[in-house]
């Protein structure tokens, strides 16, 4: 006797979108796959069941009978591990504290100061993952964040955590025989690194700004090498291959050892305002309140080389 343990779950996979859409192409579109894939599954399907389960009519396909009978306890049966999947991820939530900011300030600033606000969370277990949009932070299971985006979801607090200036930098040797005055004159001729938006970022400043800022132009002002992470176009920068322009806390760990330089520092530098966001309701919302004035008060001391602002 054959038991749905014996059967290959593609092929019930593709049956069901193919019911569902009355076609193979379609269902391949749903699924991923070829048209002939989903074809040869549900003829493996067939076959270990001894049993007709589609026929062609005209450009599309229907089901038998048989298999009208069977389809909605399959479709219930894919239904029933989703609705566990989404058990676990919610159980998984309720153990955890989930702060999302970006990776290179979490690497370079959240990180070493989480044993700090450790007595705040209880039993709860830290877990850090990128940004996410702020409208979205209580579908994606965020119990605060931290970001420099301007807007908030529904029924969110916030506290401003610093703002941070956003310079440009190289490294020493793109500066040879040239006094740093005359760098915002270098600039204008020398490579330039981009941090790539993400998210539909419209606030952390980009070459063009600082351009603008500056009351100069240049040609190609949007051409170079791009980078997601500000942390990886900074040891590009270091290597010589241009100006980056980024926020001088992810920039400080380099400019100290003067493995890169402020240049034109006579222009006034951009700014980027990082804020604390949580949601002011749920069974974490008092935890995550306690852990942002933890935060923020972190900030205005300075611990660890905050920005004075």
């Amino acid at each position: 006797m054959t038991t749905l343990r014996d059967l290959p779950l593609s092929g019930l996979r593709a049956l069901v979108a193919a019911g569902r859409t009355g076609s193979l192409t379609r269902a391949a579109e749903e699924l991923g796959v070829t048209p002939g894939a989903i074809g040869h599954q549900i003829k493996q399907l067939e076959e270990r069941l001894g049993a007709r389960l589609v026929r062609r009519q005209g450009n599309g396909i229907v089901l038998t009978r048989a298999a009208e009978a069977g389809l909605p306890d399959i479709d219930r049966g894919f239904d029933a591990p989703a609705s566990g999947m989404r058990r676990l991820r919610f159980e998984r939530q309720a153990e955890t504290f989930t702060i999302s900011a970006d990776p290179s300030f979490a690497s370079l600033w959240l990180a070493p100061r989480l044993a700090v606000v450790r007595p705040f969370l209880g039993r709860l277990e830290v877990r850090i993952i990128a940004s996410v949009a702020l409208d979205a932070m209580l579908e994606e299971g965020v119990d605060l964040a931290i970001s420099y985006r301007k807007g908030a979801a529904p029924d969110t607090l916030s506290l401003d955590l610093f703002t941070e200036r956003v310079i440009p930098a190289c490294a020493p040797a793109l500066l040879e025989g040239h006094a740093r005055a005359d760098a915002a004159e270098v600039l204008d001729r020398m490579p330039l690194l981009h941090i790539d938006p993400t998210m539909g970022d419209d606030v952390y400043p980009a070459w063009r700004d600082w351009f603008l800022a500056a009351g100069r132009q240049r040609k190609g002002i949007d051409q170079g090498p791009r980078f997601g992470l500000t942390i990886v176009a900074a040891q590009a920068a270091i290597a010589g291959m241009g100006a980056l322009l980024a926020s001088e806390l992810v920039l400080r760990r380099h400019l100290e050892p003067d493995h890169l330089i402020e240049i034109a520092g006579d222009v006034p530098a951009l700014t980027i305002k990082r804020r604390l966001l949580w949601p002011q309701h749920g069974p974490k919302a008092r935890r995550a309140a306690a852990v942002a004035t933890e935060l923020a008060a972190m900030a205005d001391i300075g611990i660890g080389g905050a920005l004075p602002v």
